[in-house]
């Protein structure tokens, strides 16, 4: 459980993912199509039409991991609630954002190592501070 001086460094981290993940809302489930998403994800025009569903349900999944995270930070740090609701939210939303980025990681190889630092270093990070020993 975090303590003193960790309680801030958690909280920007985790808030950094979830501000990624709400970045990847924004590109996959509105702006998908345009020409510079297009350009960040290296699709064609045909390419972006074509995954244009797929792209939505994913920004949606990004959204709610984003939510979860923000939750998670309120519950564990802002509230009066057991400390272990708000660290259980914390921790599944923030190992589903490294689960992630490992899956984006070990499918899309080095051509992808942006993506997987963006998605995943600062969540892992903050997973990492939460359940360190004390």
């Amino acid at each position: 459980m975090p303590v003193g001086g960790m309680d801030i460094t958690i909280q920007i981290l985790a808030g950094i993912g979830a501000f990624m993940h709400i970045v990847f809302f924004v590109f996959e489930s509105i702006l998908w199509t345009t020409p510079a998403v297009r350009k960040i994800f290296q699709q064609t025009e045909a390419d972006a039409k074509t995954t244009r569903l797929m792209a939505l349900n994913q920004g949606y999944y990004n959204l709610f991991l984003a939510i979860a995270t923000i939750a998670g930070i309120w519950l564990l740090f802002y509230t009066t609630t057991s400390q272990a609701v708000g660290s259980a939210v914390l921790t599944v939303s923030l190992g589903s954002m490294v689960g992630a980025a490992l899956v984006l990681l070990f499918s899309a190889g080095a051509k992808m190592i942006r993506g997987v630092i963006l998605q995943g270093l600062a969540p892992a990070i903050a997973l990492a501070l939460l359940w360190r020993p004390l």
